[in-house]
């Protein structure tokens, strides 16, 4: 297992480590530096996990900003349905449609 990519971010440190067969993105806490984090998600390419990767630290940093937390690959807030990131990651969803997201979630549960 190689770090192929790390970004700063949010308190955390965002890494895509080289698995030999596979890129995974996982994410780990700053507290314990000795470890590489929870596995959200796994790419076949390395050009796509390091996209995947800034653009998973845009959506923490969002999804933090609504009062969501990171629960194994996914958001979750209380009373909230929950938003699986690889699932986001995967279908090319933009962080504003994100953001957008989020505002009807906040509308239609929290109202």
């Amino acid at each position: 297992m190689t770090v192929k990519y790390r970004i700063p971010c949010s308190e955390t440190d965002i890494y895509v480590l080289d698995k030999g067969d596979s890129f995974h993105l996982t994410i780990g806490s700053r507290v314990n530096p000795l470890s590489y984090g929870n596995k959200i998600s796994d790419y076949v390419s390395l050009g796509k996990a390091i996209d995947a990767a800034d653009k998973f630290c845009a959506m923490f940093k969002l999804s933090k900003e609504y009062g969501y937390h990171l629960e194994g690959s996914a958001f979750e807030k209380d009373g909230m349905p929950p938003i699986p990131v690889p699932e986001w990651l995967e279908g090319e969803v933009s962080v504003e449609a994100m953001r957008e997201q989020l505002d009807r979630n906040a509308r239609q549960y929290e109202a």
